[in-house]
Parts: structure tokens; C-alpha cells; sequence
């Protein structure tokens, strides 16, 4: 019975990604979920939970489904009220994490400006921010996480490019 409890549960929320919008307009693909040779890495070898996406210069980043902003990093260098300005995460810099609802978040990385905040309801479609090369980037893009049940199934990745509407430029980006 709670084998079956646990695939309704993940059926339900397999269903409610596939309702995912793409969170940009356009988009070249830089790199997709997997093992890979870490970047900034030295050579080492480590899962890639997301795919990057690479949009002209400074492109606005969409919500792709609606939810609420469970946590927000503003991107490095946005004024602090008390003063000063934050330094944004250390990997993904400026990033987003939105909650649909049934067991679905999505998380967007290396953000240049961030134009929600924690607590707030967005809609999809929604700027979010900007695309960045923030944190740990090798130059500008969005990392885009899918990320289903993360209570029923330990915060497993999907390839994201496997349920958005193609909205690809010709070929990928290098």
C-alpha cells in the first residue's frame, strides 16, 4: 500500500511538471543534467543537478509555473538597507527557489538581479530576474533546477530539457 501511495504521489507531481513553461524566451544549452568534469573544479567529476541555458545579454528569467519564492539570494552586489551589499551565494550567486505546490520546485541559478523576494506569490511567466554569470559561472547563463518530491524522493533532479517547450536557438551554445 505505501508503495503505491509513493507512485500515485509521484505520478501526480510527474504531471504537474509537465505543465512547466521555459524560463526564458530564447535559450542556446550550455550543459544538461548529469555527471560532469566540474567546471571550476580542478577535473573533478560531480552530479550537475540542472541544465544551463544561455540567452542574449542580460535576459529576463520567467517563472516557469506558478508558486510561492521559498528562498532568495539577492545577486552580489545589491544594496543592504542596514548598508553595504550582499555577496550572493557562493555557487549559484543571485538564485531563486519557487515552490508549485505537489512535491515541484524549481531553482534559478547565476542571476545578475533578482526582482522577488521570499514569501512572494509569482505567475508563471513572471520576471524573476536577470540571467548572470553570478557565484560559480564560467560566463552568463541560467542554471534551471527541476527538482520533484523532495520529501518522497531525497530532492531528485529531472532533465528539465525533457518537458519544456522547445524554445531553442539553432543549435547549442558553446
Amino acid at each position: 500500500m505505501k508503495t503505491l501511495l509513493i507512485l500515485t504521489s509521484f505520478l501526480f507531481a510527474l504531471q504537474q511538471v509537465l505543465a512547466l513553461s521555459p524560463p526564458m524566451e530564447v535559450y542556446g544549452v550550455s550543459s544538461t543534467t548529469g555527471y560532469r568534469v566540474k567546471p571550476m573544479g580542478g577535473g573533478e567529476e560531480s552530479l550537475h543537478r540542472g541544465v544551463d541555458l544561455v540567452g542574449p545579454a542580460g535576459c529576463a528569467v520567467l517563472a516557469a509555473a506558478p508558486g510561492i519564492v521559498v528562498e532568495h539570494w539577492p545577486a552580489p552586489g545589491t544594496p543592504r538597507a542596514a548598508g553595504g551589499v550582499f555577496r550572493g551565494h557562493p555557487v549559484f550567486g543571485g538564485y531563486i527557489i519557487i515552490d508549485h505546490g505537489n512535491g515541484i520546485i524549481t531553482l534559478y541559478g547565476h542571476l545578475s538581479q533578482t526582482y522577488v523576494h521570499t514569501g512572494q506569490r509569482v505567475v508563471t511567466g513572471q520576471v524573476l530576474g536577470r540571467q548572470g554569470a553570478t557565484g560559480q559561472a564560467t560566463g552568463e547563463h541560467l542554471h534551471f533546477e527541476v527538482i520533484i518530491n523532495p520529501l518522497l524522493f531525497f530532492g531528485q533532479p529531472l532533465e528539465p530539457l525533457s518537458i519544456l517547450e522547445d524554445r531553442r536557438i539553432h543549435g547549442t551554445a558553446k
